[in-house]
């Protein structure tokens, strides 16, 4: 829009030379309204405080706990009292006493029982400090957001400082026949929308610090300043320690592990189903015919000739079977999505550093010189907004590739766990467990409230 003509204009340098000089962007400037400083270490701890999915894995822990106790606990027995032939010819009965029935469960169906679940506090506990990774996650994810949108509120400021020094000089210029309507109409919108930029980005901003206050359980949190190293080195491994690193500590691939166990304790579990367990049941009272106490004994198994519990073996053959495919499911998923955001990471890498070492010096250079020769007299003013109006730009795309690296870093450094609202997932058989892809989709013969009475002694 403008042209070089310092030279041919020597009223209009005079003019301009009582202008303020603009200064470099600064790397950061505190956002609007605000109040104490935070750090991340803060958040963090604000959100293990008050996020509440945390407690929500936790309370899932102690359910599995629970299940896992329920499962093995031997039948109660059953006491009553019995008489036979009451009122007979007039008579008492021939006998009245008390009675115990107890089941005898065999083969090992309790500790059995009792395995399996106890693989389910493992899924659980897994579970929970997965859920503890998403929430850590989104709080740096979030930080960084907040931090590069500080930097930005500056760079749209000096921006807005930029397009409202080029409406006055295009004014200037007008006035001494260098410029016309035109090119003053055409600086008056680049003003505003300059200034409507910056708005939006007080919006934005403000809009992201309530999201971060409701991650982190803290919806009162007061809007202020954060502080940090937007620029800091970054730290994340290449991408095979960051891939051999999440093979080995994920805790999805822990879950999907844990759930093999489970469904080779459950098959297991299943296969012993069949064997019988022994009713016993002791009675003592006294005979009113011999008048003598008398004592009696009784025996009994359920002869499995119809139900071999058939059809629970076979669903947990398959169950076991499609818990060893989700292994393999799981850790192809995982280098799936590793090898995407290492590859964000690169390209933000390479971006960062190609700014920070060539594109951010040579325009900051350049807008210098450009200063040096204004004061000169030997280059014009509009040339020095355009040069400022370039470097300010740059910015902008350097702190949104900072902010891309940061969230990338964040991603690989805590093992692709990212979202800490969502509810976290329940115990295996739990729908919730279905949708998130961690569980069997098939029924599970062993409900996750553990067998009933009957089911657990084979009746």
């Amino acid at each position: 829009m403008f042209t070089s003509q310092g030279r041919k204009h020597p009223l209009l340098a005079c003019l301009i030379v009582g202008l303020a000089l603009p200064l470099a962007p600064a790397a950061d400037s505190p956002p609007p309204a605000q109040s104490a400083s935070l750090t991340l270490a803060d958040l963090e701890q604000a959100a293990l405080r008050g996020n509440p999915t945390l407690a929500q894995a936790a309370a899932n822990v102690e359910a599995s706990r629970g299940r896992a106790l329920q499962s093995g606990l031997y039948p109660n027995p059953t006491i009553g009292y019995e008489a036979d032939r009451i009122n007979a010819a007039g008579s008492a009965g021939e006998m009245q006493g008390l009675f115990i029935d107890q089941t005898i469960v065999t083969a090992g169906k309790l500790r059995l029982s009792r395995a399996k679940f106890g693989q389910e506090v493992s899924q659980m506990e897994s579970q929970a400090l997965a859920q503890q990774y998403r929430v850590l996650n989104g709080v740096r994810t979030r930080y960084y957001q907040l931090l590069a949108m500080q930097r930005l509120l500056a760079v749209r400021a000096g921006l807005l400082k930029n397009a409202d020094d080029a409406v006055t000089t295009t004014e200037q210029l007008k006035n001494v026949g260098a410029a016309n309507k035109p090119d003053v109409l055409q600086a008056h919108i680049e003003a505003r929308q300059e200034k409507v930029a910056l708005e939006n980005a007080r919006a934005l901003y403000d809009a992201a610090w309530q999201q971060l206050a409701a991650f982190v359980g803290d919806p009162c949190l007061p809007l202020g300043r954060l502080e940090g190293n937007l620029d800091a080195p970054g730290a994340a491994p290449d991408y095979d320690a960051a891939l051999a690193h999440l093979l080995e500590a994920s805790p999805e691939l822990q879950i999907a592990r844990a759930e093999i166990t489970r469904n080779q304790i459950g098959l297991k579990r299943e296969q012993v189903e069949p064997i019988p367990n022994i009713q016993a049941r002791v009675s003592n009272g006294y005979d009113f015919e011999t008048r003598n106490d008398v004592t009696s004994v009784q025996l009994g198994v359920r002869l499995p000739l119809f139900d071999k519990n058939q059809g629970n073996i076979q669903t947990a053959h398959a169950q076991l079977a499609y818990a060893q495919q989700n292994l393999c499911r799981v850790e192809l998923s995982l280098r799936q999505r590793l090898a995407r955001t290492h590859a964000r990471y690169r390209t933000a890498l390479a971006t960062v550093e190609e700014y920070r070492d060539h594109s951010l010096p040579d325009a900051k250079e350049a807008y210098e010189l450009y200063l040096d020769s204004f004061r000169n007299r030997t280059a014009a003013w509009p040339q020095v907004l355009v040069a400022q109006r370039t470097y300010f730009q740059i910015s902008v795309d350097y702190v949104e590739a900072l902010e891309q690296l940061r969230q990338s870093e964040t991603a690989i450094l805590g093992l692709l766990l990212v979202d800490g609202v969502d509810e976290p997932p329940g115990a295996p058989g739990d729908s919730r467990m279905r949708q998130s892809g961690m569980g069997a989709d098939l029924p599970d013969p062993i409900t996750p409230q553990g067998r009933s009475l009957e089911d657990r002694t084979g009746g």
